[in-house]
């Protein structure tokens, strides 16, 4: 009775207009929050078709995916009993011993794979790559070796396209780069009065007030002219976050191949010295005229500190929208295997490069064999030496190992599926898991993915629309100090977006005048200006490995006006041309906006009925340009990026862009010798080298935090003459409405919902996410 009598007092109150219609209305919605409470379902997370989330180890994984647990403890096993590599365990390795420096999965030829997925035939066995640092040897190398067959191998190979022995000079970047402790008790028992004095902290029995080394940056081989291993250090004051606490005060160290550290040159008060005892006498002779900066304390007040200040932007606290799945999550994940709507695919993370995707598929066709990150460059320019030479190739610190610690709600939405990573690094022998390397999860994007409004009188009068809604499979690895969103992206219809956006802490120095590399953002401070640079692999298979390049170039034709009234009037017109690419250096394209093309992959031996070509089209929206040269200082480690695109024929011998040992002259390889062979790309199996990129110009904004929005570059790889229509059309819970019309007025409409009624039927599942961190708070933050 309650019931119709609030619905009859609303409707009343909205058709009489008296006023109580609001009043009434807040009545009935009252109740009717009071009833869901009772009576609203909580959102199942599994349908009886999808939802299937099982992330346990396969007995037999496939060939994709990371090294199980299984596997990297039967490796461990084999390799150290292996007695001709005499290896050190991870406790108790030092510079001079041999050690496993990492492992992962390493993936067999393609041509392999193809014929174990493609026609049937039998796996090809898994193995495992590793790297060893031999420093116990008379003339100390690294090598790259292969273990085989896993879980339990009995043999080993050295990595075919590797040399069989890399110098020592050259090794990768490892914790004995950063072992300062000696350094730092030199430094204090000489110049730690000075510093104290200076910036209200020492080096060693610091207390709560620590000075620290921890921004290190290589001086390389390539720009010292020396082969040695060279490092700057910059001295911060250590606050939360340090990071934006720089002194006037860096050291340039050698680490020898023993692991120790000589000082060879001191950066104080705007000036070079050679010695820590020139350091405290110049001091002693200027003390009143240098900078004076006292150790900041936690006042809550433009402390740097990363926690919320300011006035709310509500006034009462209310909880952010968020986004419920009524019929359960949509996909299906088995393993490492991912399958949604008409897209399949296996997830896998590689130790230094990062995330990769393999053998993707839609509608059971393969579009591309591998999609991956390469390479997370930063180039910075400045005003001291140490800026000067400042860049990090981020694989040298192996970005698969830093991405984790995703966070529901934040950095994922609550019902995404977390996926781990494995591996084995130097730290432990045992497999590193990172719970949570990955987050899966639909995302309504708030878009329509189409619509179309036929508004017209005289023409049929209709709305049809669909909501976009993707897949999203999410990576955040945080190396030192910036942090980078890695989204993959699966429309559908048929598209697919690669996009990355930086965030975190940016690098800050000493400010002393003003100069044309950064705005003095703070007292005492700046932030050189720097280029952040992302080069993606994409192996494209359309319709199969037989594929060519083409561009289509937008040229201004000018043909006849015959519309006009003086004869041999003339009009400018865009037309297209295909044009054919031959050669890998043809290949290496550099955008020119004077020649606007677009750029597309497509099989020749297949064409449809009106003669086309199916392709996709690679549109890169994150271009951008490299104005230095490309011979400069670091600039060849990185000559991918002297290209927004480079295609090459696939080789199993050039599975990554970027090498690991570009900071020493010996780089083992560069991308440039990729694309100097020049070889025939035409109806060949072939890779597509992006390079995205932003030039960071940091401001007072960018303090303390940088945020994401503006930061975003993506790529995209959508439909060309592939399917004889949007396959988008097929996509479900679209609507439309038509008008209906009597006597000539429009008296309702007709709405059809193709899939299911817009209704949400249920609430979303109770999180418990803080309550299981304080259970397991390694999920959230490094675990000592």
């Amino acid at each position: 009775m309650l019931k119709i009598i609030v619905l009859i007092l609303w409707i009343d109150g909205i058709l009489s207009g008296n006023g109580n219609g609001e009043k009434c209305s807040h009545l009935f919605y009252k109740w009717i929050s009071k009833s869901a409470k009772n009576s609203i379902p909580v959102c199942s997370r599994k349908s009886s078709l999808y939802g299937n989330v099982d992330l346990r180890e396969s007995i037999k994984p496939s060939v994709f995916r990371d090294l199980t647990k299984k596997e990297i403890e039967g490796l461990l096993d084999y390799l150290y009993n292996r007695s001709d590599l005499n290896l050190t365990t991870a406790d108790k390795k030092a510079t001079n011993s041999n050690f496993i420096f990492i492992s992962e999965v390493f993936l067999p030829p393609k041509k392999h794979v193809l014929k174990h997925l493609d026609t049937g035939y039998a796996q090809p066995r898994r193995e495992a790559r590793v790297m060893i640092f031999r420093g116990a040897i008379s003339i100390p190398d690294v090598i790259e070796i292969i273990v085989s067959p896993l879980p339990n191998p009995t043999g080993y190979r050295h990595v075919p396209y590797r040399p069989k022995s890399i110098p020592f000079i050259d090794r990768p970047i490892n914790v004995f780069d950063y072992n300062l402790r000696p350094m730092l008790e030199k430094i204090d028992k000489v110049a730690g009065k000075m510093l104290n004095e200076l910036y209200g902290g020492r080096l060693v029995n610091c207390g709560d007030r620590c000075l620290t080394f921890s921004l290190n940056s290589q001086l390389t081989t390539p720009v010292s002219g020396v082969s040695k291993r060279l490092w700057f250090s910059w001295l911060y004051q250590f606050t939360e976050h340090f990071l934006l606490r720089p002194v006037d005060f860096a050291v340039l160290r050698e680490v020898d191949n023993n692991g120790n550290v000589t000082i060879t040159k001191i950066w104080f008060d705007g000036s070079f010295f050679d010695s820590l005892e020139d350091i405290v006498a110049y001091y002693n002779t200027y003390k009143e005229y240098i900078n004076k900066v006292p150790f900041p304390t936690r006042t809550g007040k433009n402390d740097k500190s990363i926690n919320s200040r300011g006035e709310p932007s509500f006034n009462k606290p209310l909880k952010d929208p968020s986004q419920v799945s009524p019929d359960g999550i949509r996909y299906n994940i088995n393993d490492r295997h991912v399958s949604y709507s008409y897209w399949e695919f296996d997830v896998g993370m590689a130790v230094f490069y990062g995330p990769r995707l393999n053998d993707i598929r839609y509608k059971g066709d393969r579009i591309a064999y591998e999609i991956s990150l390469q390479e997370l460059a930063n180039f910075y320019s400045g005003d001291k030496p140490q800026e000067h030479v400042l860049f990090f190739l981020d694989s040298m610190f192996k970005i698969g190992a830093y991405a984790k610690y995703l966070h529901p709600g934040v950095d994922c939405p609550n019902d995404a599926t977390f996926i781990s990573s494995s591996f084995k690094i130097d730290r432990k022998d045992e497999p590193l898991i990172n719970d949570r390397a990955f987050c899966i999860f639909e995302f309504n994007t708030g878009m329509p993915l189409r619509r179309h409004n036929g508004y017209y009188w005289n023409l049929h009068r209709f709305y049809e629309g669909v909501a976009n809604v993707v897949l999203i499979v999410r990576t955040i690895p945080t190396i030192g100090i910036y942090d980078y969103i890695i989204d993959f992206i699966f429309y559908q219809n048929g598209v697919i977006e690669v996009k990355i956006t930086p965030t975190g802490i940016v690098t800050s120095s000493w400010h002393r005048h003003d100069n044309p590399y950064s705005f003095q953002v703070d007292k005492n401070l700046m932030s050189p200006i720097h280029q952040h640079l992302f080069n993606f692999k994409m192996d494209l298979d359309i319709k199969g490995t037989s594929n060519r390049f083409e561009t289509i170039d937008i040229e201004p034709v000018v043909v006849d006006n015959i519309c006009h009234k003086n004869p041999g009037a003339t009009i400018v017109q865009d037309r297209f041309i295909k044009r054919l690419k031959h050669k890998e250096l043809e290949a290496a394209f550099k955008f020119n906006f004077d020649f606007p093309k677009l750029l597309t992959f497509v099989n020749n031996n297949k064409k449809d009925k009106f003669g086309n070509s199916p392709g996709y089209k690679l549109l890169n929206k994150g271009m951008t340009k490299v104005v230095r040269p490309p011979n400069d200082g670091n600039n060849p480690a990185i000559s991918w990026s002297q290209y927004q695109l480079a295609v090459t024929k696939y080789k199993d011998s050039e599975p990554y862009s970027s090498s690991v040992y570009t900071h020493s002259d010996n780089p083992v390889f560069t991308f440039q010798e990729f694309i100097d062979d020049n070889e025939n790309i035409v109806d060949k199996d072939l890779v597509a080298w992006v390079t995205m990129g932003v030039f960071h110009v940091v401001h007072k904004e960018d303090l303390p935090v940088t945020h994401t929005p503006g930061l975003s570059q993506s790529t995209f790889l959508t439909p060309f003459n592939y399917f004889d229509e949007s396959p988008g059309m097929s996509a479900g819970n679209a609507v439309r409405i038509d008008a209906v019309d009597v006597n000539g007025k429009t008296k309702t409409v007709e709405i059809e919902r193709v899939g299911t009624k817009s209704d949400v039927n249920c609430i979303p599942e109770k999180t418990y996410y803080d309550e299981l961190l304080k259970k397991n708070p390694c999920l959230a933050v490094q675990c000592l």
